[in-house]
């Protein structure tokens, strides 16, 4: 057909003169495009959940199981080709809140607040030179027709959640808007979580086998909202601002953990209960103002921009214990609390410059990032429940520095068929951390950091082309890694940070075929991965304590194939699967601690579009698991059905139905840690499964969106302090 592409953009279909003269006596020619649901130019893949009808109602963790290359575990835990090191962004704006507790917001965001997902994970020298697996971008920006004015309204209800949004955009002379707000809770059906451990001590026979079983129950209440705005005060000039805000709150009504500890003979040694109740608070705010300018033509240009972001994370637990034999060291009352504050300021200047006409590109650029956070941890117990006293080996009070200087030169060219890209970024780091209470020695650190980039890309035809890549990554150690502070969540298992970590450093080669035509889409690559540094979750015991801590003792490899498939099987059928399989070597610095494996993970869709225009579609994946310095995670799995119908002019409302995990009450995922001194595997029960129904109304007439001035504030070198187990978690 004419004028049509899928190459890596939107389908776009042109009526040419020959179409219209066959058609001279009707009063209106209507061609209709079908926009691609999955597009990737090998750095980037971009999923439109515009085009995913059957997402509505359901949460954004719950969307993001669609998308090739990123998987979900059964502790609601998110991976990039099975690293958990990447950031999120939202409009090109890293939210470091939110990247920090992905999984507790993501599963209370509305899938409808989100329009498109991207993942890259070829970022190149302008970002930041930190995020190892890529960036996660979630787009909320919405394209309508034009007419000055256009929205929509939405609200669902199901077991997981019920939640309302709402989006309008305007348009007037030279100035464009948009917001949104969204609102979910699952006050009508609150869910509950089960976990089992078993932890054998194999260095001696007394408490040899510990036991605990727990369940929890919460609810959470989720508010998020964002304004956009641009202004054209001419046609040179372009000036935005941007807003945005999130909340999460969440009530335990219920946390019991029982422990029962063993004789290697089977005699019970010990037996205790704790019986808790707490909240959890994420808070996240962020703005920026930006300005470009262009001098000739829309490559030739200077921005410059300021962000800022703060950020609240507070976690507080009441305990009410029972000691039922031998359990005289636990208090019968204890409370603890954790408190966490983020202000980060950005300021950015970007330059770029066409040479020899639009054929080649250098860009340049500098940056600094100033963050000042803060970490408040207490204690307390007693034998009644107002007179609890401060326990003085358990508090923290502690205030970190960073300060980031970076400066980056790229180029980017074509030649015939044949497609340059290269890169050097330059990172100088100052980060500090002063311990104002508690035991721990301040210090201060200078980093110096050279991450370089590079691609060649092979035009083969008009849709295909093969594609390598080299991409140096480093990523920073966050607060919560580096925080000495003993978070004590169990008796018998405590959690804390090494203020002596340093970055990671990753050098990873892609080798990416793609291929898109009219019926069959998609790419397949093979790639590498290398690291000497990396920071590993490091568990060791003391005392019948288990202690899991960080440290820079890893050598990992990874090496595997990931890729996806689209096929058009006819105008109304479509279907897709996506896949990934690696080889990954770990080893700590001495030898003394080593794991290897295969892991692979897998998902599929189908859609179809039957009579009356009512969609239908399936979708699951399962994964084998994953591997640790220590330790393994064993395999989950997903699947779920969709029915869309739409009415009215335009198909301005649309009612969906979906349904996910609906054939057992919970999802479980299981782990095992080995170590020199103790065995300890994990079940971990999450009612993962949602029946629910939504509608939707949009509204008015727009086409232009919201311009930005494309000035990078991306901040995405803090590397996520992940848990495998345990913990409180939505």
């Amino acid at each position: 057909m004419a004028g049509q592409t899928n190459a890596g953009s939107e389908t776009t279909i042109e009526a040419n003169d020959t179409i219209v003269s066959g058609y001279t006596d009707l009063d209106e020619i209507i061609i209709e495009a079908k926009r691609d649901l999955i597009k990737s130019d090998g750095a980037t893949l971009t999923y439109d959940l515009e085009q995913d009808d059957t997402s509505k109602g359901t949460s954004v963790l719950e969307a993001l199981k669609k998308v090739p290359m990123i998987s979900v575990d059964g502790q609601d835990n998110i991976r990039i080709k099975g690293d958990s090191n990447f950031r999120i962004y939202v409009n090109g704006k890293e939210e470091p809140m939110l990247t920090a507790n992905a999984k507790q917001i993501l599963k209370a965001m509305p899938a409808e607040s989100v329009s498109k997902i991207e993942v890259i994970t070829e970022p190149g020298a302008k970002y930041d030179a930190e995020g190892t697996a890529g960036i996660i971008n979630l787009i909320t920006e919405r394209k309508q027709r034009k007419d000055g004015y256009a929205g929509s309204l939405s609200a669902n209800i199901g077991a997981a959640d019920e939640g309302l949004s709402a989006y309008g955009r305007l348009k007037h002379n030279r100035v464009t808007a948009d917001a949104n707000v969204n609102y979910s809770d699952n006050e009508l059906m609150k869910r509950s979580t089960v976990s089992r451990q078993e932890t054998i001590n194999l260095s001696g026979d007394d408490l040899y086998q510990t036991l605990q079983n727990s369940k929890q129950k919460f609810g959470f209440r989720y508010i998020g909202g964002g304004l956009n705005m641009s202004w054209e005060p001419g046609d040179k000039d372009l000036i935005t601002l941007t807003g945005n805000v999130f909340s999460v709150n969440a009530d335990l009504t219920q946390l019991g953990v029982n422990t029962r500890s063993f004789s290697k003979e089977g005699q019970l040694l010990q037996a205790y209960n704790q019986n808790a109740n707490g909240k959890m608070e994420n808070l996240g705010l962020n703005g920026s103002a930006s300005y470009k300018r262009l001098f000739s033509g829309n490559s030739h240009y200077i921005t410059a921009a300021y962000g800022f972001n703060y950020g609240k994370d507070l976690l507080a637990l009441n305990y009410s214990n029972e000691r039922e034999l031998n359990a005289e060291m636990i208090p019968a009352y204890e409370r603890n609390k954790t408190t966490g504050y983020t202000r980060e300021h950005t300021v950015t200047t970007d330059y770029s410059q066409p040479i020899y006409g639009d054929t080649h590109l250098i860009e340049t650029g500098i940056k600094g990032v100033f963050r000042r956070n803060t970490a408040n941890s207490g204690q307390y117990y007693g034998n009644m429940p107002g007179e609890l006293t401060e326990n003085t080996d358990n508090i923290s009070l502690t205030k970190q520095l960073q300060d980031i200087y970076a400066v980056y030169l790229s180029y980017s060219g074509s030649f015939d068929k044949i497609a340059l890209k290269a890169g050097l970024r330059y990172e100088h780091t100052f980060m500090g951390m002063d311990f104002e209470r508690g035991t721990g020695e301040n210090y201060k650190r200078h980093l110096n950091d050279v991450a370089p980039n590079g691609a060649v890309t092979w035009l083969i035809g008009p849709a295909t082309n093969l594609r390598l890549a080299y991409q140096m990554r480093i990523t920073r150690p966050n607060l919560t890694q580096m925080n000495p502070y003993r978070l004590q969540i169990i008796q018998n298992e405590i959690r804390m940070g090494n203020p002596n970590l340093e970055s990671e450093r990753y050098h990873n080669l892609t080798l990416t075929y793609s291929n898109y035509g009219r019926i069959f889409g998609g790419n397949l690559a093979l790639e590498g991965s290398r690291s000497d540094n990396t920071i590993e979750e490091y568990i060791y015991s003391d005392a019948n304590i288990l202690y899991h801590t960080y440290a820079n003792i890893g050598h990992r490899q990874k090496i595997g194939l990931n890729g996806f498939l689209n096929v058009n099987i006819t105008s109304n059928m479509s279907a897709g699967i996506n896949g990934n399989i690696f080889y990954t070597s770990i080893k700590s610095g001495d030898g003394s601690l080593s794991n290897h494996g295969w892991n692979g993970s897998y998902g599929a869709n189908f859609n179809y579009t039957g009579p009356w225009k009512m969609k239908y579609s399936l979708y699951g994946g399962q994964s084998t698991g994953d591997i640790s310095l220590q330790g393994k995670w064993y395999g989950w799995y997903y699947y779920g059905i969709g029915l869309s119908k739409s009415f009215l002019q335009n198909d301005a409302l649309t009612v969906a139905l979906n349904a996910s995990n609906f054939l057992t009450k919970y999802n479980y995922f299981k782990n095992k840690i080995e170590t020199k001194d103790q065995y300890q595997r994990s079940s971990y029960g999450n009612p993962s499964w949602n029946v629910g129904i939504s509608i939707s109304w949009n509204f008015g007439h727009l086409s232009e969106q919201v311009k930005t001035t494309g000035a990078n504030l991306e901040n995405d070198d803090m590397k996520k302090g992940g848990k495998t187990g345990g913990g409180i978690g939505l």
